[in-house]
């Protein structure tokens, strides 16, 4: 019999020694459920450190009332969308400018039709010299009336228009007529006489500039 009493004392104790191995395993998965839930944490935390900077940088840039209002129109769907600006601006009426011209240019349209003619006078006595210019041109502060002109005749831009700017180029003398009752030469002499020297004996000159053919009328 005591025997028997001996076998069941260690039965005893060998079922006294398992039970701490079970709360061992218990323990161990409450750390590892611990352990998991540290993990989750770390993760948040990280999240939450990454998305700070940022929005510091942005208020950093922008200052934090800029952030308010930009977040704060956003929300309210003020913004609105680049086809929406193209839109807008195609939209509105671009004014039309008128602009007056102040000046206009009057030239003749084909080469050869200047024509200014000297006359020189004294008493009864006339000299005149021919000369024909390649082009030219006047500019006035109105547009001309040419209804009336005539291109065969031409007309005198002196007499006609009042101007503060022509020019004339590449002039040639065509011809020279003096009086036929002069002596041949008197006649050769009066024509190798400069202008100072014409009017030192008393002849006076009267110029004539006349454009003649199609004209071109331009704004400048």
């Amino acid at each position: 019999m005591a025997v028997k009493a001996k076998k069941r004392t260690k039965a005893k104790k060998a079922k006294k020694t398992k039970k701490p191995a079970r709360k061992a395993t218990a323990s161990q998965a409450k750390s590892s459920a611990a352990g998991k839930t540290a993990k989750k944490a770390i993760r948040k935390t990280a999240k939450r450190l990454a998305k700070k900077p940022a929005k510091k940088a942005v208020k950093k840039a922008f200052g934090k009332a800029s952030v308010q209002e930009t977040a704060g129109k956003q929300e309210q769907g003020t913004s609105a969308s680049a086809s929406e600006w193209e839109t807008g601006a195609a939209s509105q009426p671009v004014p039309e400018t008128h602009v007056e011209a102040t000046a206009w240019r009057i030239s003749p349209e084909v080469s050869q039709s200047v024509l200014k003619v000297d006359t020189w006078s004294k008493g009864d006595l006339k000299i005149e010299y021919l000369k024909v210019y390649r082009t030219g041109w006047i500019i006035v502060d109105q547009r001309p009336d040419l209804a009336e002109y005539n291109p065969d005749e031409g007309l005198s831009i002196f007499e006609e228009f009042e101007f503060d700017q022509h020019e004339l180029y590449d002039g040639s003398e065509e011809a020279s007529i003096v009086p036929n009752e002069l002596p041949a030469e008197e006649r050769q002499r009066l024509l190798a006489l400069s202008e100072e020297e014409l009017e030192e004996e008393g002849w006076t000159l009267e110029s004539v500039t006349r454009f003649k053919g199609p004209l071109v009328v331009e704004p400048v």
